[in-house]
């Protein structure tokens, strides 16, 4: 029997998540992009509306399943439908953006909770103009949300970088079991 274990990318409008998923998927992802009627079209056309969805085939392993959720508040319920097997998250800033710490402030704002019980990884996509001040500056808001996690500059389009996000994700995983296969105490809280 093959297992399924599940992935989400979260965050602001921009942030990569439907590029994300379209750079790893197996399948033809699924989209929930619709275009922007908001002060948002001056930024991009399409703006996802629930979810972006795609797998990952990992052989005898099974399959990742890859879930994209926005990252405003009114979408938070979405997240309970994709929780029950959720192996971690990944939280997309589009550090291009001259608001990517507004966006990934109410990312935090709506996700903080359900963050801290799972291996997370902070993702900083596109042009990192704000360099070394705005990767500092996310990793201070996570702290405030009371979360801690590797920050990383990526290129979405780029399998190899999704890659090296789930090497992160991964290694935490591995480092939050006993050698008895059992989730250590306070492992996320």
């Amino acid at each position: 029997m093959t297992q399924t274990h599940k992935i989400v990318f979260i965050g602001e409008p921009g942030a990569g998540k439907t590029t994300c998923i379209a750079a790893l998927s197996h399948v033809p992802p699924v989209s929930t992009d619709v275009a922007c009627t908001d002060e948002l079209a001056e930024r991009k056309a399409t703006t996802t509306v629930a979810l972006d969805y795609g797998e990952l085939h990992l052989g005898d392993q099974g399959r990742l399943l890859l879930y994209g959720l926005p990252g405003q508040s009114r979408f938070r319920f979405m997240f309970d439908v994709v929780r029950e097997g959720l192996l971690g998250a990944v939280v997309l800033v589009d550090a291009s953006s001259a608001n990517a710490m507004d966006g990934l402030a109410e990312t935090l704002d709506t996700y903080a909770a359900e963050l801290g019980q799972l291996p997370c990884v902070l993702a900083l996509n596109k042009d990192a103009r704000g360099g070394e001040d705005l990767r500092q500056g996310c990793l201070d808001l996570m702290r405030r949300h009371g979360l801690v996690a590797p920050a990383i500059v990526v290129d979405a389009r780029r399998r190899e970088d999704i890659i090296r996000i789930f090497d992160l994700l991964f290694m935490q995983l591995e480092l939050a079991f006993d050698s008895t296969g059992a989730m250590e105490a306070n492992a996320w809280a």
